[in-house]
């Protein structure tokens, strides 16, 4: 009678250890912008002073529920790896100085790419 029991309770235990399943919680990337070190994104077509601090934006979100584990996403920004570790949703900011002409950022393996131009600086000529 005390091993049926037994065996009923392990029998049981078993059945709901197989039931209950432990989810890991999927961080996605979102995108990428360039931007300021404010967290304020430069959008397409704004006129931006050359002489601010810049920096690469990077926007996660959560896809589920359950364990949280960190994820990792490397980020190209004019070919130069960096890598930003996010531990739920948000946006994390990687300083970067601008290039003369085209500067890209992009994450690989998704298609989240930004892109911007810094103008070389007018140079003015006084004519008498």
């Amino acid at each position: 009678m005390k091993n049926n029991q037994i065996q009923v309770i392990l029998l049981i235990s078993l059945l709901i250890a197989s039931c209950t399943k432990d989810d890991v919680v999927i961080i996605e990337a979102l995108g990428v912008d360039f931007g300021y070190l404010n967290g304020e994104i430069i959008q397409e077509g704004d006129c931006f002073d050359p002489s601010e601090n810049f920096a690469v934006l990077v926007h996660a979100t959560m896809g589920n529920y359950g364990t949280l584990r960190p994820q990792e996403f490397d980020v190209l920004v004019n070919d130069i790896l960096y890598n930003v570790t996010f531990r739920g949703e948000g946006t994390k900011l990687i300083p970067v100085e601008l290039k003369q002409g085209e500067n890209i950022a992009r994450i690989p393996g998704t298609n989240h790419e930004a892109r911007i131009v810094k103008n070389a600086p007018l140079g003015f000529e006084l004519v008498e």
